[in-house]
């Protein structure tokens, strides 16, 4: 029997710049990691790969981080429990150790480039290096225009917002979530990432995450409504009665939520909207629908004002979507160069100890 595959983003493009949770699940989660430095290239996702396979086929839960510039690439995985080890590409993001010679274990892979077939390409490599640095900063500026102009958008459809209505639904799913029953222990806190921009536009492993769920809750709600505020006041619920709480956002906003997992109830809510749209799946029994939309009820001046700033926000999204675009396309070339330049018989001397 195999183990479960989850797959998650390791990183997100947000309106804060590029941000990933490695750090917290290395020193909450991992009791050994693996920081595989130098030679970053797609040779590090095959690697990695094949570290999940050997162990799922043992039977154990294998989380996979995806890179978010490339299509099935991965960045890390997280193999559970008995083992809970973590295997990252330590490079970009650079994650250095914090516990050596206990937990981290630092692989460096710079003795297998063959340093020769590099200064080959090195006037075009730094010509890669700047090209890719510009598309970088032009992504990130319009990230960061975008969730001002979001923001704006917030700030329209809280004026028409009845929060008190909000306050009763709540109550009401809270009641009907736990009752007066309590865990007798600590709850644990984690947090993972559920999607990202990419240079495709916005993706998700939503399905992937919700697979073994028994209950679903989609909010839809307009942005500025509370989704965020509800999901973090639940999650405080939950965590104060003993439950354990998994924290999952998205970008664009890394101060945001957007999916609470309860483990123990086999239950998450999540934002459904824009850019994660979904809707109840009729072959499973427990998905339905939050509707906090209902609390909302702008003016037609209003929705004018609100229809003008998505315009605004969706130029901002398909600009940052472009130069993220592009500067893939140069990353593409410049891991490329790096994978001719490996010598794969030291690479796998060098990575055979990391099958345990």
């Amino acid at each position: 029997m195999t183990g479960t595959i989850t797959y998650f983003f390791g990183q997100a493009m947000t309106g804060q710049g590029m941000k990933h949770l490695y750090k917290e699940l290395m020193s909450t989660e991992a009791n050994t990691v693996y920081l595989l430095k130098g030679a970053h290239s797609f040779k590090i996702s095959d690697l990695l790969e094949k570290l999940a396979n050997h162990y799922s086929n043992k039977g154990v839960d294998v989380e996979y981080f995806l890179d978010l510039l490339f299509e099935n690439t991965l960045e890390a995985i997280f193999v559970k429990k008995p083992y809970n080890i973590l295997y990252l590409q330590a490079t970009n993001p650079s994650v250095e150790p914090i516990v050596l010679g206990k937990r981290d274990k630092v692989i460096s892979l710079y003795d297998c480039l063959d340093e020769q077939k590099l200064i080959l390409h090195g006037e075009q490599l730094e010509q890669l290096y700047e090209t890719k640095t510009n598309y970088y900063q032009k992504c990130f500026s319009a990230l960061a225009n975008a969730i001002k102009i979001h923001d704006d958008w917030e700030v329209e459809t809280r004026r028409y917002m009845n929060w008190q209505g909000l306050d009763k639904q709540f109550d009401e799913l809270k009641n009907v979530l736990f009752g007066d029953e309590k865990q007798a222990k600590m709850a644990k806190t984690t947090h993972r990432l559920l999607g990202t921009l990419t240079p495709e536009g916005a993706r998700d492993t939503v399905q992937s995450i919700t697979q073994n769920l028994e209950r679903r809750l989609f909010i839809k709600g307009y942005p500025g409504t509370g989704k965020s505020s509800m999901m973090k006041k639940l999650a405080d619920e939950a965590a104060s009665r003993g439950y354990d709480v998994q924290m999952v956002w998205c970008g664009l906003d890394s101060n945001s939520v957007d999916m609470v997992i309860l483990p123990e109830l086999k239950f998450c809510i999540f934002d459904s909207t824009e850019p994660h749209v979904y809707f109840p799946d009729e072959s499973r029994a427990g998905d339905e629908i939050l509707d906090i939309a209902q609390h909302c009820h702008p003016t037609e001046v209003e929705e004018n004002n609100i229809q003008k700033i998505v315009a605004k926000y969706k130029s901002a999204i398909s600009d940052a979507t472009v130069n993220a675009n592009l500067y893939a396309q140069e990353e593409r070339k410049v891991r490329e160069i790096i994978d001719q330049a490996i010598d794969l018989e030291e690479f796998d001397k060098r990575t055979k100890g990391l099958f345990l």
